[in-house]
């Protein structure tokens, strides 16, 4: 099941949605159908831990800043 990302041209909010058929999407703030659909990533993982991006997991004490993730 794809999940899209988008940016509200209005009010500038960025979400996710998920869309069955022909829906079409709206701001959950405003709920403006005027959306910019955002360049999506996804993580792919082998093993047991999740993936972590390249510029760290995002944890206080991440490693990513002294040379390596034990993540990977």
């Amino acid at each position: 099941m794809p999940i899209f990302e988008y940016r509200c041209e209005t009010c500038g909010h960025k979400f996710e949605a998920i869309l069955f058929g022909e829906q079409t999407p709206e701001c959950p703030k405003c709920h403006t159908e005027k959306l910019e659909k955002q360049l999506s990533t996804f993580a792919v993982s082998k093993g047991g831990h999740p993936a972590a991006p390249a510029a760290g997991c995002g944890q206080s004490n991440c490693c990513m800043m002294n040379g390596g993730c034990d993540l990977n």
